[in-house]
């Protein structure tokens, strides 16, 4: 076990979102070195190496892991962000224990921009997935807070091509995907 102990220090609203907090906590030990194993295995990871930092998403929660501390914003409340902390400890500890089976990933990865994967949308304003633009529907896509499966003209032959590009993006973003190191 390399994680032993996560205590959270700083707890206050969310900026982005009044309505959600954010959060600080110290780690009782140093993950700097599972960091390069994470990054291979979370998809949205986003790691980088010379700021020793590495910054992934939780469904909406972005949370950012350093050394020995972490930061998290849009968690809903104290209870959701011990979950998620729960969550994170496991993914940092079963990912220590599989070192040798992982191929470190020391390449800092570019997440796609919301207006690429709206790039990608039909572009219908439809209102199909509950949101006024195709706009609208790309953002929330971005902060994981929007299924690409509600785009119902995407996943028509007419939009076939799109589709592909935007699953291999929603990919990339780490949607719909589990971390499975087993």
């Amino acid at each position: 076990m390399l994680l032993k102990e996560v205590e959270i220090t700083y707890v206050s609203p969310c900026l982005a979102d009044s309505s959600k907090i954010r959060l600080k906590a110290e780690l009782s030990d140093d993950v700097s070195e599972v960091m390069p194993y994470l990054n291979a295995v979370v998809k949205n990871a986003i790691y980088n190496y010379e700021a020793a930092h590495l910054t992934l998403f939780k469904e909406f929660r972005l949370i950012t892991l350093y050394p020995k501390e972490m930061a998290m914003i849009k968690a809903l409340n104290t209870t959701d962000a011990w979950q998620v902390i729960d969550w994170l400890q496991e993914l940092i500890n079963r990912t220590y224990e599989k070192l040798e089976e992982i191929e470190p990933d020391y390449r800092l990865k570019k997440r796609p921009h919301p207006l690429q994967l709206y790039s990608w949308l039909p572009k219908t304003n439809c209102r199909q997935c509950g949101w006024q633009t195709c706009l609208a529907f790309a953002a929330h896509l971005f902060i994981g807070q929007e299924d690409l499966k509600k785009c119902n003209p995407l996943f028509t032959d007419e939009y076939r091509e799109q589709r592909e590009v935007m699953l291999e993006l929603a990919s990339a973003l780490g949607y719909g995907e589990e971390v499975n190191l087993y």
